[in-house]
């Protein structure tokens, strides 16, 4: 009897502690984010002048896309663009022409 009284014991301890870590979990982040695809990636620099695309690389261990290109003015540029908004995170101006 007593045995039975420990065992009812301990499992509605158990339950209790199980119930108040459900409660109290961080709650999950029901947004999904999507990435930017290669083609819409495209259509946004070409809205902003850049232009002849030799080379698209999607890295999303850094989140980003890196393009080279052609700016307004001509000349070959090598982008950083953020893999979900888009925006340019850095343009270098890239010595070596593009072939």
């Amino acid at each position: 009897m007593i045995r039975s009284i420990k065992v009812l014991f301990i499992s509605s301890s158990m339950c209790c502690l199980l119930q108040s870590y459900v409660v109290n979990a961080d709650p999950i982040d029901t947004s999904v984010v999507e990435m930017l695809s290669v083609p819409s990636a495209m259509k946004q620099l070409e809205s902003n002048g850049y232009y002849d695309f030799r080379m698209i690389k999607v890295e999303r261990k850094h989140n980003e896309i890196v393009i080279k290109a052609r700016n307004k003015a001509g000349e070959a540029v090598e982008l950083e663009m953020d893999l979900y908004t888009g925006a340019i995170l850095h343009e270098q101006a890239n010595n070596a022409e593009i072939q």
